[in-house]
Protein backbone atom coordinates (compact mmCIF):
# COMPACT_ATOMS: atom_id res chain seq x y z
CA UNK A 1 0.00 0.00 0.00
CA UNK A 2 1.17 3.49 -0.73
CA UNK A 3 2.18 4.94 2.46
CA UNK A 4 1.76 8.35 0.98
CA UNK A 5 -2.41 7.87 1.54
CA UNK A 6 -1.82 7.03 4.90
CA UNK A 7 -1.21 10.74 5.15
CA UNK A 8 -3.70 12.86 6.34
CA UNK A 9 -4.78 16.20 4.58
CA UNK A 10 -2.72 18.43 7.05
CA UNK A 11 0.10 16.04 6.90
CA UNK A 12 0.56 16.33 2.92
CA UNK A 13 -0.04 20.00 2.96
CA UNK A 14 2.46 20.14 5.07
CA UNK A 15 5.21 17.93 4.00
CA UNK A 16 4.78 19.78 0.46
CA UNK A 17 4.75 23.04 1.56
CA UNK A 18 8.39 21.84 3.40
CA UNK A 19 9.04 20.51 0.21
CA UNK A 20 8.35 23.51 -1.88
CA UNK A 21 10.17 25.85 0.47
CA UNK A 22 13.66 23.31 -0.04
CA UNK A 23 13.35 23.77 -3.90
CA UNK A 24 12.52 27.62 -3.56
CA UNK A 25 15.44 28.02 -0.78
CA UNK A 26 17.93 26.07 -3.10
CA UNK A 27 17.31 27.91 -6.47
CA UNK A 28 17.65 30.86 -4.27
CA UNK A 29 20.93 29.86 -2.94
CA UNK A 30 21.93 28.99 -6.92
CA UNK A 31 21.13 32.78 -7.98
CA UNK A 32 23.65 33.91 -5.38
CA UNK A 33 26.53 31.96 -6.15
CA UNK A 34 26.40 31.66 -9.92
CA UNK A 35 24.70 34.58 -11.18
CA UNK A 36 26.60 37.03 -9.67
CA UNK A 37 30.29 35.45 -10.43
CA UNK A 38 29.05 35.51 -14.36
CA UNK A 39 27.88 38.77 -14.06
CA UNK A 40 31.48 39.58 -13.04
CA UNK A 41 32.79 37.92 -15.85
CA UNK A 42 30.46 39.17 -18.47
CA UNK A 43 31.79 40.89 -21.43
CA UNK A 44 34.53 42.07 -19.92
CA UNK A 45 38.42 41.86 -20.78
CA UNK A 46 41.38 41.90 -18.07
CA UNK A 47 44.50 43.45 -18.39
CA UNK A 48 47.69 42.08 -17.82
CA UNK A 49 48.94 41.91 -14.25
CA UNK A 50 45.40 41.33 -13.05
CA UNK A 51 44.48 38.51 -10.83
CA UNK A 52 41.47 37.77 -13.06
CA UNK A 53 41.53 36.08 -16.35
CA UNK A 54 37.95 34.65 -17.69
CA UNK A 55 35.04 32.74 -16.36
CA UNK A 56 36.53 29.76 -18.41
CA UNK A 57 39.77 29.94 -16.78
CA UNK A 58 39.44 31.28 -13.35
CA UNK A 59 35.56 29.64 -12.57
CA UNK A 60 35.14 26.73 -14.76
CA UNK A 61 38.37 25.67 -14.94
CA UNK A 62 38.10 24.49 -11.13
CA UNK A 63 35.07 21.87 -11.77
CA UNK A 64 33.30 20.15 -14.75
CA UNK A 65 29.65 21.39 -13.12
CA UNK A 66 29.39 25.09 -13.10
CA UNK A 67 27.91 25.13 -9.32
CA UNK A 68 30.47 23.41 -7.87
CA UNK A 69 33.12 25.30 -9.49
CA UNK A 70 31.11 28.55 -8.78
CA UNK A 71 31.17 27.16 -5.05
CA UNK A 72 35.39 26.13 -5.30
CA UNK A 73 35.95 29.62 -6.62
CA UNK A 74 34.42 31.78 -3.95
CA UNK A 75 35.69 29.46 -1.55
CA UNK A 76 39.47 29.17 -2.97
CA UNK A 77 39.46 32.62 -4.90
CA UNK A 78 37.89 35.21 -3.49
CA UNK A 79 38.08 33.51 0.28
CA UNK A 80 34.31 34.39 0.55
CA UNK A 81 33.62 31.58 2.38
CA UNK A 82 35.02 28.57 3.92
CA UNK A 83 35.11 24.73 3.52
CA UNK A 84 31.85 24.28 6.17
CA UNK A 85 30.05 26.71 4.24
CA UNK A 86 30.45 25.14 1.13
CA UNK A 87 29.91 21.99 2.84
CA UNK A 88 26.67 23.36 4.23
CA UNK A 89 25.33 24.31 0.74
CA UNK A 90 26.70 20.97 -0.59
CA UNK A 91 23.85 19.29 2.18
CA UNK A 92 21.29 22.12 0.72
CA UNK A 93 21.81 20.51 -2.54
CA UNK A 94 21.93 17.19 -1.57
CA UNK A 95 18.60 17.40 -0.13
CA UNK A 96 17.06 19.22 -2.53
CA UNK A 97 17.95 16.55 -5.16
CA UNK A 98 16.91 13.94 -2.89
CA UNK A 99 13.78 15.06 -2.68
CA UNK A 100 13.05 16.16 -5.93
CA UNK A 101 14.54 12.39 -7.75
CA UNK A 102 12.35 10.29 -5.13
CA UNK A 103 9.83 12.93 -3.80
CA UNK A 104 7.07 9.94 -3.21
CA UNK A 105 9.01 7.59 -1.28
CA UNK A 106 10.43 10.06 1.14
CA UNK A 107 7.25 12.04 1.40
CA UNK A 108 5.48 9.91 3.84
CA UNK A 109 8.65 10.32 6.21
CA UNK A 110 10.44 13.48 5.78
CA UNK A 111 11.28 14.37 9.34
CA UNK A 112 11.70 17.61 8.76
CA UNK A 113 12.92 19.30 12.10
CA UNK A 114 16.10 16.42 11.69
CA UNK A 115 16.77 19.37 8.48
CA UNK A 116 16.85 22.25 10.93
CA UNK A 117 20.27 22.44 11.76
CA UNK A 118 21.31 21.91 8.01
CA UNK A 119 19.08 25.32 7.41
CA UNK A 120 21.11 27.36 9.97
CA UNK A 121 24.55 25.91 8.95
CA UNK A 122 23.44 27.51 5.22
CA UNK A 123 21.86 30.50 6.33
CA UNK A 124 25.19 31.51 7.77
CA UNK A 125 27.23 30.54 4.67
CA UNK A 126 24.55 32.43 2.44
CA UNK A 127 25.04 35.61 5.06
CA UNK A 128 28.79 35.62 3.90
CA UNK A 129 28.09 35.48 0.51
CA UNK A 130 25.34 38.33 0.04
CA UNK A 131 27.67 40.42 2.94
CA UNK A 132 30.64 39.92 0.82
CA UNK A 133 28.88 40.27 -2.60
CA UNK A 134 27.15 43.67 -1.23
CA UNK A 135 30.39 45.22 0.25
CA UNK A 136 31.92 44.56 -3.04
CA UNK A 137 29.28 46.09 -4.79
CA UNK A 138 28.86 49.21 -2.70
CA UNK A 139 31.67 49.12 -0.37
CA UNK A 140 34.23 51.25 -2.30
CA UNK A 141 31.69 54.00 -3.28
CA UNK A 142 33.01 56.78 -0.89
CA UNK A 143 28.89 57.76 -0.36
CA UNK A 144 28.77 54.62 1.38
CA UNK A 145 31.35 54.81 3.25
CA UNK A 146 30.95 58.13 4.77
CA UNK A 147 27.12 56.86 5.87
CA UNK A 148 28.64 54.68 8.83
CA UNK A 149 27.00 51.35 7.10
CA UNK A 150 27.64 48.57 9.63
CA UNK A 151 29.48 46.66 6.65
CA UNK A 152 29.75 42.91 9.23
CA UNK A 153 25.70 42.75 9.40
CA UNK A 154 24.61 44.01 5.93
CA UNK A 155 22.91 42.07 3.38
CA UNK A 156 22.18 41.88 -0.08
CA UNK A 157 18.66 41.41 -1.49
CA UNK A 158 18.96 38.10 -2.69
CA UNK A 159 19.79 36.93 1.09
CA UNK A 160 16.80 39.17 2.44
CA UNK A 161 14.38 37.11 0.00
CA UNK A 162 16.14 33.77 1.06
CA UNK A 163 15.86 34.63 4.90
CA UNK A 164 11.95 35.14 4.32
CA UNK A 165 12.02 31.60 3.09
CA UNK A 166 14.11 30.21 6.20
CA UNK A 167 11.93 32.11 8.18
CA UNK A 168 8.90 30.13 6.59
CA UNK A 169 10.81 26.82 6.99
CA UNK A 170 11.12 27.45 10.97
CA UNK A 171 7.69 26.65 11.38
CA UNK A 172 8.17 23.25 10.19
CA UNK A 173 10.99 22.66 12.71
Amino acid sequence: MNKVANLTEEEITQALAYVGLVFVAFELVKHLIVNPIKAFYADVTFGVGMPFKSYEEDVLSRHKDQFEACLLYLRDFMKAIDSDDVNAIQGLRKHRNALAHDLVNRLHDLQIADHAPLFREVNTALFKLSNYRTYMEIGSDPHFQKIGIDWDTLKGHEYLLLEDVLGKLKMFS
